[in-house]
């Protein structure tokens, strides 16, 4: 399924399911955990677009798992999300990228998750042109033109999903299998270089740059 994605730890099962089924009409797809152990456990298989942590939680706190995914250079964006008093300071030097109270009101959560979402694309808007016809949602993660949605095989679409996060920078097949593949997936370089090729199949060769030694960069408009 295409789509942001959100893993959300909480181990209050009542305040979980509000938030979740909250974020879900709103279009977000989120899988949720009630422990340190199942949020790992979870990013192993799983990647995702967006963290919201807990503090206060068991067997792995919140600000254990930041610096445990910072040893990984794991730069998926994390929200703290905690009752837990004092904890500001702490959480932003353990590597969140936005914190808030869990009596903010939940409109304020949606405004920083779209802004954090927005962060990771480097972008101001919802979504990014790529081509004079093509444009790009950050948010479904569709590309489409002025009259339809344009389809691409799952797994392409999350490389160029990545890529476009990464537009006008070189990425290594290394960097691209590491960041769009889930830690218990099996992958090669040789998939990775078909991918590049049905995009470049799609959208013209000029869209992606290829150096031996650098890797690919992806060259939407406006980008040389």
């Amino acid at each position: 399924m295409i789509g942001t994605k959100i893993l959300f730890l909480e181990d209050d099962p009542l305040y979980l399911e509000s938030i979740k089924d909250f974020l879900e009409e709103e279009n977000f797809i989120v899988d949720t955990c009630n422990d340190g152990d199942d949020f790992l456990n979870k990013i192993y298989e799983t990647i995702y677009d967006l963290y919201i942590l807990d503090i206060n939680v068991p067997k792995i706190d919140g600000l254990e798992l930041m610096k445990i995914l910072d040893e990984y250079h794991d730069t998926t964006m994390k929200l703290v999300l905690t009752s837990r008093v004092n904890s500001l300071t702490k959480s932003f030097h353990n590597g969140c990228d936005d914190y808030l109270n869990k009596t903010t009101d939940i409109e304020e959560l949606l405004i920083r998750i779209k802004s954090l979402i927005k962060r990771a694309y480097n972008s101001h808007d919802e979504s990014i042109k790529i081509t004079d016809e093509i444009n790009y949602n950050i948010f479904n993660k569709k590309l489409y033109t002025l009259t339809q949605d344009i389809d691409l095989e799952l797994r392409t679409s999350i490389i160029l999903d990545y890529m476009i996060k990464k537009r006008g920078e070189y990425v290594t097949s290394q960097e691209l299998e590491r960041c769009t593949y889930a830690s218990n997936s099996q992958s090669k370089s040789d998939v990775i270089r078909y991918h590049i090729w049905n995009l470049r199949n799609r959208f013209g060769k000029d869209l992606i740059e290829s150096k031996k030694t650098l890797g690919y960069k992806l060259k939407p408009l406006g980008i040389k």
